[in-house]
């Protein structure tokens, strides 16, 4: 390749296209270069450039670990997060955990409540004692009929009583009661009973028990006077002699202290007899069973 000098470049004519006196200068410097120059210059502007590349890869590579560096601690912060979140529920596991024992506690403890409040009723005989149970089934039909006398809880009585119907008494009588119909007894009582049917649920009555027919007495109620009847069934305690022309029944919680007669007895273990047992109603002549 020779010299810009010898090429068919009119000097002039590039002069008066590009109209401009530092173009003309210029372009007058690159036209007097040689191609070693210009190869050189070449070589200089390809190294540059490839400095340049070097260095944005460079800030490239910085800012991709950067990166990575951010998202790990992302990561990790996310793990921390997940952690936490985890614990927080694990606690929140414990706490209901905690609660659920403390309910089921607290359940144990009222049905404890519940269970001694139904022993200490069974055994006082106030509620759903056999007794209560035969004593409202027998007055519901003197209810309707309107031949019951009630003596209301927050009554009382100071003087012996008498009636052609049937009492029920829930307040206190201080004195005998003489009754054509049935009684039943579950309020406070001084004072003997006369009456067809005898029902005593109340926790002591002092004095005898007379009955043309059935007597029953509670468990848990105690009797301070003698009994006698056609037939008696007997669940608590009795301080006197007993005289039934009939059949008697003792449960297993009745205590009695005295002499029991009657046509027949059926006793059940663990009940507590202190006194002479016959059978003198029965329809066996012993004496002659014996000769």
């Amino acid at each position: 390749m020779g010299n810009f000098d010898d090429a068919n470049v009119d000097k002039n004519l590039l002069s008066q296209i590009f109209a401009d006196d530092d173009d003309d200068d210029i372009l007058n410097g690159l036209l007097e270069e040689t191609p070693e120059e210009i190869e050189k210059e070449s070589e200089k502007q390809a190294e540059k450039k490839n400095e340049e590349d070097k260095s944005a890869d460079k800030e490239k590579d910085k800012a991709t670990a950067e990166s990575k560096d951010t998202k790990a601690t992302d990561v990790k912060a996310t793990e921390k997060t997940v952690a936490s979140k985890e614990a927080d529920v694990k606690s929140d596991t414990k706490v209901v955990a905690a609660e659920t024992v403390i309910v089921k506690e607290d359940k144990k403890v009222s049905n404890d409540k519940e269970n001694s409040s139904s022993t200490v009723v069974k055994e006082s005989g106030v509620e759903d004692d056999i007794v209560r149970k035969e004593a409202l089934k027998a007055l519901e039909i003197e209810r309707k009929n309107g031949t019951i006398t009630t003596i209301t809880e927050k009554t009382t009585i100071n003087s012996s009583f008498s009636s052609d119907a049937s009492l029920e008494v829930l307040g206190t009588i201080a004195g005998d009661i003489d009754c054509m119909g049935k009684v039943y007894i579950s309020g406070s009582v001084l004072g003997s009973v006369t009456a067809s049917e005898i029902y005593v649920n109340t926790p002591r009555l002092t004095g005898g028990l007379l009955s043309e027919s059935i007597i029953r007495i509670g468990s848990g109620t105690i009797i301070i006077g003698d009994v006698t009847g056609t037939s008696a069934y007997i669940a608590g305690a009795v301080k006197g002699n007993i005289d039934v022309d009939g059949p008697v029944i003792i449960d297993s919680t009745a205590i009695i202290r005295g002499d029991i007669k009657a046509k027949s007895i059926k006793i059940s273990e663990g009940a507590v007899i202190d006194g002479y047992v016959s059978l003198d109603y029965a329809d066996v002549d012993l004496d002659k069973f014996f000769k």
